[in-house]
């Protein structure tokens, strides 16, 4: 059994110009491939309240090829995953409060 899963089972192509996961979208456009990083952080308040989800969200790229996108985005989400632990929410994770992905 191997160890991790492969880039074709972590990716979905939903059409030619769009590759889609569970962190986000790949998309086509400005004749370049972009990857979408939403993500929500939970940052302490600084008046002694309640956390607070905060949310982001980062267009990566400019990339010649898909998978160079595909691969920067997953980098990224280990980084905030690995720097965050359990106080980051990224793509499928977050609440509702982002929006669906813009048109191209």
């Amino acid at each position: 059994m191997a160890k991790n899963a492969g880039r074709k089972g972590r990716w979905t192509q939903r059409d030619a110009r769009t590759y889609t996961s569970s962190l986000g979208p790949v998309v086509y456009r400005q004749d370049a491939w972009y990857a979408r990083l939403a993500f929500q952080v939970r940052e302490e308040p600084h008046d002694g309240g309640l956390p607070a989800w905060v949310v982001y969200d980062r267009w990566l790229g400019p990339y010649k090829r898909p998978r160079n996108a595909m691969v920067e985005l997953e980098r990224d989400a280990t980084y905030l995953r690995n720097r965050h632990g359990a106080d980051v929410r990224i793509g499928e994770e977050m609440e509702p409060s982002v929006g669906p992905l813009p048109p191209a």
